[in-house]
């Protein structure tokens, strides 16, 4: 594995963590800070659960250097998803920009994994 995709899980690991950590936040009353709309706690440990499972993921796949294709190319696809769904959001003004912004990280692992993807057809 080449090293700037292992430095770019690792990113992806740390950036995923903190999303875990920011959706379970409103969770104990501290999610107004972020700008996220209210939802039932079962939504929000569902979220930050998942978030929190493809960061592990990720963490594994840089630690082992044994990247899985189709798991890349699952995660490119979710993180392509969120961060359109986080731009729509902020275009409709239901989101603010600042949360909005953090779809910019996920569009951004989105096209490193995609041309990585590219790269080792």
């Amino acid at each position: 594995m080449q090293k700037w995709f292992r430095y770019s899980l690792l990113a992806t690991a740390i950036m995923n963590l903190a999303g875990a950590v920011i959706f379970a936040l409103p969770i104990y009353g501290k999610g107004d800070v972020f700008g996220l709309p209210n939802a039932h706690p079962l939504y929000l440990w569902i979220i930050s659960s998942w978030i929190l499972i493809f960061g592990v993921a990720y963490f594994w796949l840089a630690l082992t250097a044994k990247p899985e294709r189709l798991y890349i190319a699952v995660v490119a696809a979710c993180k392509l998803a969120i961060a359109f769904i986080f731009f729509a959001f902020w275009m409709t003004g239901d989101l603010p920009f600042i949360t909005a912004s953090a779809g910019g990280g996920d569009f951004f692992f989105a096209i490193i994994f995609i041309y990585w993807l590219f790269q080792r057809r």
